[in-house]
This record gives structure tokens, C-alpha cells and sequence, in this order.
């Protein structure tokens, strides 16, 4: 699980207790008989889902960068609040698709039955639709929904699975159930859909029929979506740390090469024909078409990398943030950011056409947090937004808006989805 989905899937069962089925139990809530287990056909692809903010990380590279988006002073446009806590959003077109923790329509309690999907309008973050997942006695994986080829994907805890929904109208494709949750975002791509459980990586069709399936072995777990670079699927695994490439063309699950050393890899980054993944203690520089590797840098990263193709924008254990030339991990510039108790800098990266933007944590204080936007040629500080809450996630931007997930942890808790544009 990556660290964003990690902390968001603790906070919200942190708070679940024990939850009340009266207001679940009904098809879509309970039982989720509405959902098929495989659809009769697929969904028309949107005509902007080549554009925006439709996967993980941006595209199924997780550059994180979206070099179109300028924000030089920035102001709230509007904001989404759930009871919950919430996912990075996926945004394609007019639409802003958020996977939040919520309490059921149908339930007047305090308590979290389970999560929900939501389509939102972009300009003003008026509600389209609202899709709640199945869920029997609660649970919210803080799984990052993607949009691919007209459906929101999106995994779950509740009812552990792999969702398909139509991005048009919220309504219900196909789900896959699994052993474990689905904590992390999946992969669209060649008319296939993969996501993983931690302990296997599962492909599907557009329809929901099953493809292939690895499987991480009894060393290993996977705390991190999938990625895809030199027309393999990259996926990472840790304990005994490795980077596997899987050709999918095979339709087998197997690797074409593995890579191993360090432990509790995090999610890959690609670029430059190249994969970049941190470790425990150090980046790692792969070649993405031979396994080999090409640099190493030593440092402590607390969250993943993003790119601009010639530099990489790293969070550091020590509230930094850090600039690194990709092509031989050369440091560039270092930027403060959390250097006081109880504070940190844990989101990934967001770059934009002049700035790097991350939002620091106080998890443990009563206290709101900042969005820091520094300039990512110099590290130098250009704008900053204090947040409605103590914990920030990783930001997304796309059509000239960055859009920031914040959760508030103290007292009365929820997350609120916080967009920003001059």
C-alpha cells in the first residue's frame, strides 16, 4: 500500500468501531447483488480522457507531472467534504471522480459503513452522482479511483475487490472479489485493467473476465500500484524488495526480468527509458528494458518519486524536499519544509509547468497544514496555502486547477477535497 492510501485506510478504520447494519442492508449496501460479476460489453472512452488527470500519478508512467498547469497565486475555488477520508481524485473532462470514506444515505449514525464514489462538476464541485460500494460492517481502503476508456475503476475494502462503474452515470459494470482489499490504484491499459492485492497482481478485461494473474510469493507483499514502462508491467514488492517486469502480452503473469535489492520498494516512476523507484534507504535507477541497474542515490524517502523528465522530486524522512538530476541522481537543490516536531512531509510530488507542490502533516496536532509550491528549477519558495486540516494527501492539477485531499483527524473528523486556481 502506498503511504498516501496507507495512512487514509488507518484513519478511517481507526474510527469505524463497530457499525451498524440497519441502514446496509439492502442490495447495493449488503448483499451487493447488484453488482455482476462480469459486464456484456464495454464503455465508449471519453473524448478528454487523453488529457487531465485520468490515472494514478497522472498516466500509467506516474510521472506526476502535468506541465500545462500554471498557478502563480493561488485561491480556493471550491471544496468537497466527506465525513471521511478521501483519495486523490482522478479528473477527466468536466468531471472530478472522488473515492471517499462515508456514511451511508440511508444511515443517520456517526459511523462509517464503508466508501463511495462520487462524480463531481469541475468548475464548481456541484455532485453528479454518488456510486456507495458494497459493504458488510464497514471498510475503506483509500484506493485512488482511475478513469479508463469510459469507466472508473476503483478498489475496495468493505466488500474486497476490483470495481467497475460508468464514469457517465455512476452505475454499476462488474466487480471481481478478492481475498484481500485492493488498497492501491489500478492500471488502464491495452484494453486491460490490472490492480493488485498485495499478494498477487490481478489482469482483466474491460468486461471484467480474468487475463492473468502473478502471484508475489510467501517473501514478498506489494505495497504499491503497478506502473508500466518498456511495454512491461512494473510492479514492486517488499521485505525482500524487487522490481518485476511482466510482459503482458504473454498472458502468462511472468516476469521477463527482476531486479532485487534494498527492501520495501515504493512505487515506480518512469521516464527516460528508465525506472526510478525508492527504496529504504536509496533511489534506484533501472533500466526499464534489461533490469539493470544504472544509479543509486542514498536517501531516506518518505513518500514516491515524480519527474519532469530531467529531474526527480523527492520527500525525505527529514520534512525535505529534494531535486535530483535523472540522470545520474545527482542532487540539485534541497528545500526545508517540515522541520518542526510532530511535523512532516509525506505527499508525492506534484510538478507543474513552474512549481513542485506538496502539503505537510500534523497528525498528531490541532493544528492546519500547509500547501508549499516551490520553484522546480531552483527549489526556491513561490506560494503557499494553508489547508482546513491536519493531514494532506497527494495533489492532483489538471485544466489550470491544482486539487489538494485533506483530512482533519483531530476532534471532528472528514476530508475535504480543496480546489485552487488564480
Amino acid at each position: 500500500m502506498s503511504l498516501h492510501s496507507r495512512r487514509e485506510f488507518l484513519t478511517t478504520a481507526g474510527t469505524l468501531g463497530v457499525v451498524s447494519l440497519a441502514g446496509c442492508a439492502t442490495v447495493d449496501g449488503l448483499l451487493g447483488n447488484e453488482w455482476p460479476t462480469t459486464a456484456d460489453g464495454t464503455t465508449e472512452p471519453l473524448p478528454t480522457e487523453s488529457t487531465g488527470w485520468p490515472q494514478y500519478g497522472r498516466d500509467t508512467r506516474h510521472t506526476g507531472f502535468a506541465p500545462e498547469v500554471r498557478v502563480d497565486d493561488p485561491s480556493e475555488d471550491w471544496t468537497f467534504t466527506l465525513t471521511g477520508s478521501m483519495t486523490p481524485p482522478a479528473i477527466v473532462g468536466n468531471r472530478v471522480i472522488v473515492h471517499g470514506g462515508v456514511t451511508p444515505e440511508s444511515d443517520g449514525s456517526d459511523g462509517f459503513s464503508g466508501g463511495a464514489v462520487f462524480s463531481l462538476q469541475s468548475d464548481d464541485g456541484s455532485q453528479e452522482w454518488r456510486r456507495d460500494l458494497p459493504s458488510i460492517g464497514g471498510g475503506y481502503s483509500g484506493c485512488p479511483p482511475i478513469v479508463y476508456r469510459g469507466s472508473v475503476y476503483v478498489g475496495h475494502a468493505g466488500k474486497s475487490g476490483l470495481y467497475a462503474i460508468d464514469v457517465r452515470d455512476g452505475s454499476p459494470r462488474w466487480r471481481h472479489e478478492t481475498d484481500n482489499s485492493i488498497n492501491e490504484a489500478a492500471i488502464g491499459f491495452q484494453n486491460n485493467v490490472v490492480a493488485s492485492t498485495g499478494d498477487e497482481l490481478l489482469a482483466f478485461d474491460e468486461r471484467g473476465h480474468d487475463q492473468w494473474t502473478y502471484h508475489t510469493g510467501d517473501d514478498r507483499a506489494s505495497v504499491s500500484p503497478p506502473a508500466v514502462g518498456g511495454g512491461y508491467v512494473l510492479y514492486t514488492t517488499g521485505f525482500l524488495g524487487s522490481i518485476v517486469a511482466i510482459d503482458p502480452r504473454e498472458g502468462s503473469g511472468v516476469s521477463e526480468w527482476i531486479y532485487q535489492a534494498d527492501s520495501n520498494f515504493g512505487t515506480p516512476t518512469v521516464a527516460n527509458e528508465t525506472v526510478y523507484v525508492p527504496g529504504s534507504t536509496q533511489i534506484h535507477a533501472i533500466d526499464v528494458a534489461t533490469g539493470e541497474e544504472m544509479w543509486t542515490t542514498e536517501v531516506t524517502t518518505s513518500s514516491s518519486v515524480a519527474t519532469d523528465s530531467s529531474r526527480l522530486f523527492a520527500t525525505t524522512s527529514g520534512g525535505d524536499l529534494v531535486a535530483y538530476e535523472t540522470a545520474d541522481g545527482i542532487e540539485t537543490w534541497r528545500t526545508t519544509l517540515a522541520a518542526g516536531d510532530s511535523v512532516y512531509l509525506r505527499t508525492r510530488p506534484l510538478v507543474t509547468n513552474q512549481s513542485v507542490i506538496v502539503t505537510t502533516e500534523k497528525p498528531q496536532l490541532d493544528e492546519r497544514v500547509t500547501t508549499y509550491a516551490v520553484d522546480r528549477q531552483t527549489g526556491e519558495m513561490r506560494w503557499t496555502v494553508d489547508q482546513p486540516g491536519n493531514v494532506g494527501f497527494d495533489a492532483v492539477a489538471a485544466d489550470g486547477r491544482i486539487y489538494v485531499p485533506i483530512y482533519w483527524s483531530a476532534d471532528e473528523s472528514g476530508g475535504t477535497l480543496v480546489a485552487l486556481s488564480d
